[in-house]
């Protein structure tokens, strides 16, 4: 009777240990995990910055100065603005490859021959010129010496051989004042009329060849 006891008692302490693992056991889930997808951001490149002139008049010049984006958004948009004219910026072009080597036959960006030079200057301003100084020569309005402004092209006959032939080409700056891609100099250089003798005596003729009443721009 004693062991039977034992026995049942056992069998009940087994099935008890039995059920109470099984209720501890871990329950697994399965969970389902989504991948991020990867966003990629685009961002638009800047507008270019407009190039806007002032021009600060005085009695004896002009003097051009590009105006940063800052100082453009404090000026007037109808106050105190007046037209920027072609031949001002033609200027402004040209002066700002002063000292640049002339080699013949460079039309640029750092040497120049004398036509390279003026088809430079002049297709930045929208005005297109044949490429050698002859074919420039028939471009435009014809102009005498005392009828030059501001902006000319101005022509020249340099060989000994052949005294009418346009061999030589600069652009009029005003006060008997030209610039030009010298090969004497051997660089871009303003000369005066008066001082540099030689071009007035081998000067031919002027050609105008910015349309009348152009502007490029506004200024203050």
């Amino acid at each position: 009777m004693l062991e039977g006891k034992v026995q049942r008692l056992a069998l009940l302490i087994f099935v008890l240990f039995i059920s109470a693992c099984s209720q501890t056991q871990p329950q697994v889930v399965n969970k389902v995990v989504k991948k991020k997808e990867k966003v990629t951001i685009v961002t638009p490149a800047p507008a270019p910055t407009p190039t806007v002139y002032k021009v600060k008049k005085s009695k004896q010049k002009i003097s051009l100065t590009k105006l940063s984006l800052s100082s453009q958004e404090l000026l007037s948009q109808e106050e105190n603005w007046v037209p920027l004219k072609v031949e001002d910026e033609i200027e402004w072009n040209a002066k700002a490859l002063l000292g640049h080597k002339y080699v013949w036959g460079a039309t640029g960006p750092m040497t120049y021959d004398c036509s390279g030079f003026t088809r430079k200057v002049f297709s930045d301003v929208g005005i297109y010129l044949p490429r050698v100084s002859r074919d420039q020569s028939k471009k435009g309005q014809l102009v005498s010496f005392n009828e030059l402004k501001k902006g000319d092209l101005v022509f020249f006959a340099t060989k000994r051989r052949h005294p009418n032939r346009v061999t030589h080409v600069g652009i009029y700056l005003g006060n008997g004042n030209f610039i030009h891609a010298s090969s004497g100099a051997k660089k871009i250089v303003v000369f005066n009329f008066n001082k540099h003798q030689y071009y007035k005596k081998h000067f031919l003729w002027g050609r105008r060849v910015i349309p009348e009443k152009s502007h490029v721009a506004s200024a203050i």
